[in-house]
C-alpha cells in the first residue's frame, strides 16, 4: 500500500512540474516574460519534473528495491514527497498570484514598452481630435451652407406650391365639372362655379356663403330625394368607398356623380364629390343608339351577309343574316367573338384570319375572292367575299369590314356551266380532229384525182403528140434525100440548057429559084430541129407525169426539177415581159429512193408559186425590191451533213411573204391569191408528199426580197 502511494505521489509531482514548465515555457516561446531568470525557471522546473518522472519509473522497473528499504524511512519520503506534491499542485492553482515573484522584472519591462506606446498612441489620439475637430467645423459650415440652400429651395417650393395651388384652382374653376370638398367632419371645404351652376344654385346665396342653405337647396334638386340623402350618408360612413353614378333632377336633367374619399399616408382627410350635366350627351347617346338601331335594321335587310372585326379578327358586329349561318342567335352574341368560335371549319377559320390580316397589314381591299364555308346547319356554301380596311378619323387601320354574297348556286351553274363547256371544248376538239382529217383526206383525195387525171391527159397528149412527130420526124430524113436529088437534077438541067425558055426563065425568077435552092435545107433542118424539140417536151411530159412509175423507186431528182422546169418554161416571164431567170446549182447527188411523179408535183407546186410571185412583182406594191435586179428562182440541190437525206433549196428574190401568212401557209385550202385563182391546196399537198410519205421536211425562210423553200428527203427510203 505504502509503494503505490510513493509512485502515486511522485508521478503527480512530475506531472505538476511538467504542467508549471509548459505554462512558463508557452509566453516564453511567444515573445512574452522572455528574460534569463524565466528561461532558469523552466529548466528547474523541467529537470525537476525529469527526475521525479525517473523515479517513478526506476520504482515500478524494481520492486525489490522498496522492499529494502526501512519503514520510517519510506514513511519520510513519502511524506517528503507528498510535501513536494501539495506545493506544486499550490502553485499551479495559485500561480496567477505570485506569479509577480517571478515575472515581476520582465512585467514592469512589458510595462514601460506598453506605457511608450500609450503615449505614442495618446499623441495619434490628440493629432486626429484636432483633425476630427476640423473636419467637422468644415461640416458643420458645409451643413449650414447646405441648410441655407435647402431654405432656399424650400422658400421656391413654397412658391411653386402656391403656383400650383393657383393653377389647380384655375383647373378647377375652368373644368367642365362642379366639384364638391368637404373635410373628415363632413364639413364644406370648398366648391367650384360649375358647382352651382349645374345645381342652378342662386347667386346671392353664394355670395352669402352659407353652406347649409346651400347643401339644404341642393338636397332638394334630385327626383328621389330620400335615396340621395341615404347614398350621401351611406358614403360618409363608409370613408374609404369610391362611387360613381347618376342623378336624375326633377327638372329633367341627369348628372354624372363621381366621388372618392381623400387619403394621405393612410390618414382620411375628406372626400371630394364631381358632378357633371350629361344631359346632352345621353340625348347624343340616345340618338346615336337609334341610328345605330336603324342602321342595323337597314345592313339587317340587305341581301349581303355582313360583319365587322377589330384589328385582331374580334367581332364587333354583323347582321342578322352572317349571325344564322355563324350560329348565333342575333348579332349581340357575335361581339367578342372570333372566326374559330364560330360554326366554320378550322382550316376555314385560318384562312379567314389571314385573309383579314393581309387586308389590315397592306392596307388594300381584296374584292370577289371565292371560298368555300362550312354554314351552322351543316350546309357547305361557296361565298363570294369582298374585305376592306375600316380607318380612323386619322387614317389608321382599325379593323376590317367584311361583305359576302352566297353564291352557291350561281357556283354550281358555273360548275356546270364549265363542266359543259369543257365538254363542248372536248368535242370541238374531236370534232377539229375529224375535220382536220376529213380535210387531209380530201387533199389526198383531191390530189390524187388530179394527179391522176393530170397523168392521164399528159400520157394522152403526149401518146397523141408523140405518133405525128415520129411520123414526122421519120420522114423528114427522106424528105431531106429528095430535095437533095430535085436540087441536084435541076443543077444538071442548068448546066445542059443554060438558057431556058423565056417561060421558064420567067417562071424562075417569079418564085426566086436562087433563095428557093438555098432556104429549102435550111426549112428542113428547122422543121427537124423542131421535131426534136417536141419530142423533148413529150419525153418531159412522159417523165413528169411517170404513171408507170407509181412504186418507190431510186431517181436522179435533177431531171425531175429539168423536166418540171420544161414544162413551165413559157411561163419564166414578168407581167412587165422581163425574162426570169433560173439559176442551177446541182451538187453531184446519189440516185435517191421517193415516189417520181409526187416529188415531181412538189416541184411544180414551189416552182410555180416562185414563178407567180417574180412575175406580179412589177404590179405588187413591193417596195422593198430594187428595179434594178433580175427576177431570179435559185435551184440548189447539196447532200446532208449527215450524208443521208438530200437537200433541195428553191429561193426567189421576190417581195416575200407577209407575217400574217407565215403561220397557215400549209394550212388546206389556205391561200394569198384572189377567189378563183387559187385551190390552196399547193403547199398543203406538198408537205404531206415530202413529211407524211416521204418522212421529210418542209421547212420555209422568207423575208423582204428573198424567200427560200428547203425539201430535206432521205436518200434511202425505210420500210
Amino acid at each position: 500500500m505504502l509503494n503505490q502511494l510513493l509512485i502515486g505521489a511522485n508521478g503527480v509531482i512530475s506531472l505538476c512540474y511538467f504542467i508549471i514548465a509548459f505554462l512558463i515555457l508557452l509566453p516564453f516561446l511567444h515573445g512574452q516574460q522572455k528574460t534569463s531568470l524565466v528561461l532558469a525557471t523552466i529548466c528547474v522546473f523541467f529537470s525537476c519534473a525529469f527526475g521525479h518522472g525517473l523515479h517513478v519509473l526506476m520504482m515500478l522497473s524494481d520492486s525489490q528495491y522498496l522492499v529494502h528499504q526501512s519503514s520510517s524511512l519510506l514513511k519520510l519520503q513519502i511524506g517528503v514527497d507528498s510535501v513536494t506534491a501539495v506545493v506544486a499542485i499550490t502553485y499551479i492553482a495559485l500561480r496567477r498570484y505570485f506569479s509577480f515573484l517571478v515575472d515581476a522584472p520582465l512585467l514592469l519591462t512589458q510595462a514601460q514598452a506598453k506605457l511608450a506606446v500609450a503615449n505614442e498612441e495618446l499623441k495619434n489620439l490628440n493629432l486626429k481630435l484636432e483633425t476630427t475637430v476640423s473636419q467637422r467645423t468644415l461640416e458643420l459650415e458645409q451643413a449650414n451652407s447646405m441648410l441655407a440652400a435647402k431654405t432656399f429651395e424650400l422658400n421656391n417650393t413654397i412658391t411653386a406650391l402656391n403656383r400650383s395651388n393657383i393653377f389647380l384652382k384655375a383647373q378647377q374653376e375652368t373644368g367642365v365639372d362642379g366639384i364638391l370638398v368637404v373635410d373628415e367632419h363632413d364639413q364644406v371645404v370648398y366648391y367650384n362655379q360649375n358647382f352651382y351652376k349645374i345645381w342652378q344654385i342662386p347667386e346671392e346665396l353664394v355670395q352669402q356663403g352659407d353652406d347649409k342653405k346651400i347643401l339644404e337647396l341642393v338636397v332638394k334638386k334630385p327626383l328621389h330625394e330620400q335615396e340621395f340623402i341615404s347614398k350621401v350618408n351611406y358614403l360618409y360612413q363608409n370613408r374609404e368607398l369610391v362611387s360613381r353614378d347618376e342623378i336624375l333632377l326633377k327638372d329633367g336633367r341627369t348628372l354624372d356623380r363621381y366621388t372618392a374619399p381623400i387619403y394621405s399616408e393612410s390618414v382620411y382627410y375628406g372626400r371630394i364629390w364631381f358632378f357633371r350635366d350629361v344631359t346632352e350627351r345621353y340625348l347624343v347617346e340616345e340618338e346615336l343608339q337609334r341610328s345605330k338601331e336603324f342602321l342595323q335594321l337597314i345592313i339587317n335587310v340587305m341581301p349581303q351577309f355582313i360583319a365587322w372585326k377589330d384589328r385582331n379578327s374580334v367581332y364587333l358586329g354583323c347582321n342578322q343574316k352572317l349571325a344564322t349561318i355563324a350560329g348565333v342567335e342575333n348579332p349581340e352574341q357575335i361581339i367578342g367573338k372570333t372566326d374559330y368560335d364560330l360554326a366554320w371549319k378550322k382550316e376555314e377559320a385560318e384562312f379567314f384570319r389571314i385573309c383579314d390580316q393581309r387586308v389590315m397589314d397592306s392596307n388594300q381591299a381584296e374584292l370577289h375572292i371565292v371560298e368555300p364555308q362550312q354554314q351552322a346547319d351543316g350546309k357547305q356554301a361557296w361565298l363570294d367575299t369582298n374585305k376592306l380596311p375600316l380607318h380612323d378619323k386619322d387614317g389608321q387601320v382599325i379593323g376590317v369590314l367584311v361583305v359576302l354574297d352566297d353564291i352557291t348556286e350561281r357556283k354550281e351553274a358555273t360548275d356546270a356551266l364549265q363542266a359543259s363547256q369543257e365538254l363542248l371544248k372536248q368535242k370541238a376538239v374531236e370534232l377539229e380532229t375529224t375535220l382536220s382529217e376529213l380535210q387531209h383526206t380530201q387533199v389526198q383525195l383531191i390530189q390524187s384525182e388530179k394527179m391522176s387525171a393530170l397523168g392521164q391527159l399528159v400520157a394522152g397528149v403526149a401518146h397523141e403528140i408523140n405518133n405525128p412527130v415520129n411520123f414526122i420526124y421519120g420522114n423528114l430524113a427522106h424528105i431531106g434525100y429528095y430535095v437533095q436529088d430535085l436540087i441536084s437534077l435541076l443543077n444538071t438541067y442548068q448546066e445542059e440548057y443554060p438558057t431556058p425558055a423565056a417561060s421558064v426563065q420567067l417562071c424562075i425568077e417569079e418564085i426566086d429559084y436562087e433563095y428557093l435552092i438555098s432556104d429549102l435545107p435550111k426549112l428542113l433542118s428547122s422543121m427537124k430541129v423542131g421535131a426534136e424539140r417536141i419530142r423533148e417536151i413529150v419525153l418531159s411530159l412522159r417523165t413528169f407525169s411517170r404513171l408507170d412509175e407509181a412504186e418507190i423507186k431510186a431517181v436522179d431528182i435533177h431531171k425531175g426539177l429539168d423536166s418540171t422546169l420544161l414544162i413551165l418554161q413559157n411561163q419564166l416571164t414578168t407581167k412587165a415581159g422581163a425574162e426570169i431567170k433560173v439559176v442551177k446549182n446541182y451538187a453531184l447527188l446519189p440516185e435517191v429512193e421517193c415516189y417520181p411523179s409526187l416529188l415531181n408535183q412538189v416541184f411544180l407546186n414551189i416552182l410555180s408559186n416562185a414563178i407567180e410571185a417574180l412575175a406580179t412583182i412589177d404590179t405588187s406594191g413591193c417596195q422593198t425590191r430594187d428595179s434594178q435586179i433580175v427576177p431570179t428562182i435559185q435551184i440548189t440541190t447539196e447532200l446532208a451533213s449527215t450524208s443521208k437525206q438530200a437537200l433541195i433549196k428553191i429561193s426567189d428574190n421576190g417581195c416575200g411573204i407577209c407575217e400574217s401568212a407565215k403561220a397557215q401557209i400549209f394550212n388546206p385550202f389556205f391561200t394569198t391569191k384572189p377567189v378563183g385563182q387559187g385551190t390552196g391546196l399547193g403547199l398543203a399537198i406538198s408537205y404531206q408528199i415530202i413529211v407524211d410519205t416521204h418522212k421529210g421536211s418542209l421547212q420555209f425562210n422568207s423575208k423582204p426580197g428573198r424567200t427560200e423553200f428547203i425539201i430535206s428527203i432521205p436518200l434511202v427510203q425505210e420500210g
